[in-house]
C-alpha cells in the first residue's frame, strides 16, 4: 500500500476488501442452496403424481437403491428442504449485515478521505 495512506485507512481499507469476499462467498452459497431447494421442490412435485405401487428409487453416491416407503422419501425430502431454506435466511441476515458494516466502513474511508484532502490544501 501507498506510504502516504495512513494505517487507520488501511486497515479500513483491507477491512472492506474483507467484507466483499465474505459477501461474494455468501452470494455463492446461497446461489447454490437456492438451486437445491428448486430441485428438492421438482422432486416432491413428481414424487406426489407417482401412484402407489410405482418403484422409487434413490440414489445415494453411485449406489441406486428402490424406496418402499414413499411417504417417509416424502417427509425427508420436504425436511431438507425446510432445513435449506432456514440456511437461506440466515444467509441473508449475514449479507444484511455485512452490508451494513461494509458501508459504515465506506463512510469512514470517505470521511478521513475528505478530511486529508482538506488538511493538504
Amino acid at each position: 500500500m501507498d506510504s502516504n495512506i495512513s494505517n487507520y485507512m488501511q486497515n479500513q481499507l483491507k477491512q472492506a476488501q474483507q467484507i466483499e469476499i465474505q459477501l461474494e462467498q455468501i452470494e455463492s452459497q446461497r446461489y447454490q442452496i437456492d438451486l437445491r431447494i428448486k430441485e428438492l421442490d421438482k422432486t416432491l412435485q413428481e414424487l406426489q403424481k407417482i401412484s402407489e405401487g410405482t418403484p422409487i428409487y434413490k440414489s445415494v453416491g453411485p449406489i441406486l437403491y428402490s424406496i418402499s416407503d414413499k411417504q417417509k422419501l416424502i417427509e425427508e425430502l420436504a425436511e431438507q428442504k425446510e432445513l435449506s431454506e432456514i440456511r437461506i435466511k440466515t444467509l441473508e441476515k449475514q449479507q444484511k449485515t455485512f452490508e451494513e458494516k461494509y458501508k459504515e466502513i465506506e463512510t469512514q474511508i470517505k470521511r478521513t478521505y475528505e478530511q486529508g484532502k482538506k488538511g493538504n490544501a
